[in-house]
C-alpha cells in the first residue's frame, strides 16, 4: 500500500523537476522586465521575487548572484534564437536569401524581445565577465554562422571574393544593432 501512494505522489521527482523549470522560466521572464525597465544596478533581488510572487530565496536555488541570474537571461534566449532560427533557415536555398532571412529573423526576433535587447545591448555585452558566459559563447556560433554563409556567397559568386567575410559580418550585425538601438531606445 505505501508503494502505491509513492507511486501515485504529485510530488514525485520528474513533477518538481517540471514546476522547478516553471519557477526559473518565471524568474527569467520577471527578471527580463525589471532590468529592463529599472536597469541592472537599480534592481534588486527582493524587487525581482516580490513581483515574481516567491521568497527570495528561491531565485537564489537557481542562481548564484544577481550578475549570474543577469547573464542567465540572453543564454535562455539564444538557445530559443537559434532554434527558431534553424527552423527559418530549412529549406532555404543560397547564401543571398539565406543572409536575407537571418537578417530578417533577427530583427523580428529583437522586435518581439525588446526588453532582452535593451539588457543585452545596455548592461550585458559591456560587462567583461559576460565573455565567459555560454550565452557570449552562441553569440560566437551565431557570428560564425553568418561567416559561413558569407563564404558560401564567395563560392556562389554572389558575393565577391576579395570581400572581407568578417568585416561583411560585422557590418551587417552592427546594422541591426544601430536599427535596434534606435527604435528601442529613441523610438
Amino acid at each position: 500500500m505505501a508503494d502505491k501512494k509513492r507511486k501515485f505522489s504529485y510530488s514525485s521527482p520528474k513533477r518538481r523537476t517540471l514546476q522547478g523549470e516553471s519557477k526559473k522560466r518565471l524568474i527569467l521572464k520577471v527578471a527580463t522586465e525589471v532590468f529592463a525597465e529599472k536597469g541592472f544596478h537599480e534592481t534588486t533581488i527582493a524587487q525581482i521575487a516580490q513581483i515574481a510572487k516567491i521568497a527570495e530565496g528561491s531565485i537564489y536555488h537557481y542562481f548564484e548572484n544577481k550578475e549570474d541570474l543577469l547573464f542567465s537571461i540572453p543564454e535562455e534566449r539564444m538557445e530559443n534564437f537559434f532554434s527558431g532560427l534553424r527552423e527559418h533557415l530549412k529549406g532555404i536555398k543560397g547564401a543571398l536569401s539565406k543572409l536575407h532571412k537571418i537578417i530578417w529573423y533577427h530583427l523580428h526576433f529583437y522586435e518581439k524581445n525588446q526588453d532582452y535587447v535593451l539588457i543585452l545591448l545596455q548592461n550585458i555585452r559591456l560587462n567583461p565577465r559576460f565573455q565567459s558566459t555560454r550565452a557570449y559563447q552562441l553569440i560566437r556560433e551565431f557570428a560564425k554562422l553568418v561567416v559561413q554563409i558569407i563564404e558560401e556567397g564567395k563560392k556562389e559568386k554572389v558575393i565577391r571574393s576579395d570581400v572581407d567575410s568578417k568585416l561583411l559580418r560585422d557590418a551587417i550585425l552592427g546594422s541591426i544593432e544601430h536599427v535596434t538601438i534606435r527604435g528601442s531606445i529613441l523610438g
